[in-house]
């Protein structure tokens, strides 16, 4: 079975995040988004994948590479011209001679993609659609299904009063290589906005198919925190060491180092080769390879990304500090965002602010 995952986004609501790294290497628990994607899909049985990128590709192919860590053979395909969704799929149409899955690669998700495909082959479907349920359907595509599983209704972000379900398109599908016909070539063209409105009128089978395991947006920056504790609270376990307090579900790599008096309240993702300085406290938090809590700071609800330093007594509410940041002594940041490499001065007070230099 193939498969093609499409990861040539810019990420423009996760920036400035997303300036100096593509949204699907954004890390989640460890992990850069699309491994789990990737991972996910080889382990469904889908061993040959195409991922199509253009933005930032030189360091995407990097990061994946042949796919020989995922038990699967990876191709690549650079839109110098981004086509859309459906265009995207389209130009490596030719890769496909059978039955093929599509999925985002800008998504959290760990399912059984086998699951879906063999739902796909029992209604004997031209696309299905996996399906999850959200609480806001306003910034998806909502669907309408009939007792037998098929399509009656698809509307692309409706609005609150239009919206007719809770049950949305999840960016994943099933596919019979036939229905790229109906994809113009050399044009924009997505799947949501435009292919599935055109097969509908055209009484082509389309189903929705519920999907069972992790599914999560990853759109803006606090859906990072979100889908990070969904899998550390999966992932973690209870840790127990002398001179730690420490509650709920953790993950923490061995190369971490952990003076006396630190307080871990899980769920925590705590990466290579991180330090927690004494009396600091990580609450809720991811912190990657290499940063620092130093004496007594905190990072509470946040994440604080590769290299970055908190200084003594800093405090780090609901943010996200990017790469090699140096945040001041008893500096205060909540809500906010902190930009790639940029230093916050000693006991400054930051709510609801933006910090980064424009992307060169």
């Amino acid at each position: 079975m193939k498969a093609v995952v499409l990861a040539g986004g810019e990420g423009t609501r996760l920036k400035p995040l997303t300036y100096k790294r593509p949204k699907p290497l954004m890390p989640i628990a460890g992990r850069p988004c699309i491994d789990y994607v990737l991972r996910s899909l080889a382990g469904s049985g889908l061993h040959e994948i195409i991922v199509t990128t253009a933005y930032m590709s030189d360091a995407l192919i990097k990061s994946i590479g042949d796919g020989l860590d995922y038990n699967a053979s990876i191709l690549y395909s650079f839109e110098e011209n981004p086509a859309g969704t459906a265009g995207a799929v389209r130009r490596v149409g030719n890769f496909f001679d059978e039955t093929f899955v599509v999925s985002m690669g800008d998504i959290l998700c760990d399912l059984d993609f086998k699951a879906l495909y063999d739902f796909h082959k029992r209604k004997g479907a031209a696309v299905t659609i996996a399906l999850t349920e959200v609480s806001d359907p306003t910034q998806y595509g909502v669907v309408g299904l009939d007792g037998n599983g098929r399509i009656a209704k698809f509307k692309e972000k409706p609005k609150a009063e239009e919206a007719f379900s809770n049950l949305v398109n999840a960016g994943i599908y099933v596919l019979e290589p036939e229905v790229l016909e109906f994809v113009p070539p050399e044009q924009k063209f997505d799947f949501a906005k435009d292919l599935f409105p055109k097969l509908m009128s055209k009484g082509l089978g389309l189903y929705g198919s519920k999907i069972d395991g992790v599914w999560m947006d990853i759109g803006q920056p606090h859906d990072l925190w979100k889908a990070s504790m969904a899998i550390v609270t999966r992932e973690g376990k209870p840790l127990h060491r002398k001179d730690v307090t420490s509650e709920g579900p953790v993950i923490l790599d061995e190369t971490a180092r952990l003076e006396q008096g630190v307080t871990i309240r899980g769920p925590c993702y705590v990466g290579p080769a991180v330090f927690l300085g004494k009396g600091s406290i990580a609450d809720n938090s991811c912190l990657y390879d290499g940063a620092r809590l130093e004496t007594h700071a905190i990072a509470e609800k946040s994440i604080i990304l590769e290299g970055s330093t908190i200084g003594s007594a800093a405090q780090i509410v609901d943010s996200v500090v990017s790469r090699d940041c140096v945040i001041g002594d008893g500096a205060r940041i909540v809500s906010s965002i902190i930009g790639e490499g940029m230093t916050v001065r000693a006991g400054s007070r930051l709510e609801n602010a933006t910090v980064s230099l424009p992307p060169r």
